[in-house]
């Protein structure tokens, strides 16, 4: 009785079992549609890297593109709660092609039963295979930033100072300095000591990114000392004498003071820097020249003392002119006496002649200023008792002026009179 009953309308119920579920899938569809959606910049991740690295070569990826996009198709519920983070991305570099392509595989380990497919040929990637190259570079520390006017900033130091980055030949062969930023400012006075990231640079001074370039260490210890200043006067001075027929009339310098910085205990070493002299010998002529302060110090600075403009220069000037001669006629009446033994007198006298004459050198503006009313001379009579002397002349003469011949007057001495004498 049941078996008939089951069996009585067979049809009917199988159609009413099709109808039922298909008005659950209407239902579902209804209620949790399936959407498509895509998710791009998904990072790939290498496998079998080591096949290339092993065999003393790196490589990069073509225009630095080491991301993919796919397009995934699956009920809205899950792809709506789809993030870029639940994607892996994984190329095969075993299978890596002749020209350098290489596939992606993206999976949701996350959701199963989705539909993953790439966006246009996006989950493929190419890669630039070459030499592994290494470099060691020298880490300079630079500063941002300004000091006030009374402080300067002294070298700074690194550690390690010595780094190596290794990577694509073609890429490494770019890199041309290694360099850490330390920040400054007015308020700056003490010695700073910091941690600072490390940048790669061109030669061109540009920055230096990448994720297939391998720095040794990327976190740099850096100290940097802040010094005080101080002005010292700068001495300078020629050695030598001109060539035959001149003589040096005049020197000059500037700068007579400069700046220097250090630690205080080291400043306080340095009362003036002397530059060594300068060698007119044989010269003929005016000469305008400058030499290098810092090459040409007579003592080195203590070990931490810096000249705050490190190219500064001593620039001179010594004229040199040509020795000319003039003779000056000076009565004998001009000429006065020194030193005269108290209870003498004395009478100058040259023969038949009121005068003698005078024969002076010296560059022209110093002998310019000399003639017989502005020539002073004189005889020193100093030791001598009664008696006619053949005494020496004396002239007072400017910077630039000498006496060629040697003058001299016949000079008598006598005692004076007494009253008695008289």
């Amino acid at each position: 009785m049941i078996k008939k009953r089951l069996l009585n309308n067979w049809g009917y119920k199988v159609l009413s079992l099709v109808l039922a579920i298909l008005a659950w899938m209407v239902v579902i569809s209804i209620e949790d549609p399936v959407a498509t959606r895509e998710f791009s910049d998904i990072p790939v991740v290498e496998m079998n890297a080591s096949l290339i690295t092993d065999a003393g070569k790196a490589y990069s990826y073509v225009n630095g593109k080491n991301t993919v996009s796919v397009r995934v198709k699956g009920r809205s519920s899950v792809i709506n709660s789809l993030k870029r983070d639940d994607f892996k991305a994984v190329a095969d570099l075993s299978k890596l092609s002749i020209t350098g392509a290489v596939s992606v595989d993206v999976t949701c380990p996350s959701y199963s039963g989705l539909e993953i497919s790439p966006v246009g040929s996006s989950t493929v990637v190419n890669l630039k295979v070459e030499d592994l190259l290494e470099k060691s570079l020298n880490v300079q520390v630079l500063t941002r930033g300004k000091v006030s006017s009374d402080k300067y900033i002294g070298k700074g130091t690194a550690a390690p100072n010595l780094i190596t980055v290794s990577g694509p030949a073609s890429e490494i062969r770019m890199v041309d300095s290694a360099i850490v930023y330390v920040p400054v400012s007015s308020s700056t006075t003490e010695d700073i000591e910091t941690e600072a990231d490390l940048i790669l640079r061109d030669s061109d001074g540009r920055e230096i990114s990448g994720s297939n370039i391998k720095v040794s260490q990327s976190k740099i210890q850096v100290k940097l000392p802040i010094y005080n200043e101080k002005t010292v006067p700068v001495e300078f001075a020629v050695t030598g004498a001109p060539a035959d027929g001149y003589v040096a009339v005049s020197t000059d310098y500037e700068p007579k003071e400069v700046t220097i910085a250090g630690p205080d205990s080291e400043l306080a070493q340095v009362d003036q820097i002397t530059i060594g002299s300068y060698d007119i010998s044989g010269k003929n002529g005016k000469i305008e020249s400058s030499i290098s302060i810092a090459k040409n110090m007579e003592e080195s600075l203590p070990e931490h003392v810096v000249l705050v403009d490190s190219e500064a220069e001593v620039s001179f000037m010594v004229d040199i002119q040509k020795v000319e001669q003039k003779t000056i006629q000076l009565p004998v009446s001009q000429i006065s006496t020194e030193s005269v033994r108290e209870g003498y007198d004395c009478s100058i006298s040259d023969g038949d002649s009121d005068v003698i004459p005078i024969v002076l050198k010296g560059n022209s503006e110093a002998l310019q200023s000399l003639d017989e009313d502005t020539l002073k001379a004189s005889v020193n009579l100093n030791g001598y008792r009664e008696g006619t002397y053949t005494i020496p002349v004396d002239c007072d003469l400017p910077e630039g002026a000498a006496v060629v011949n040697s003058p001299t007057v016949s000079v008598e001495i006598r005692e004076e009179e007494s009253d008695s004498q008289r």
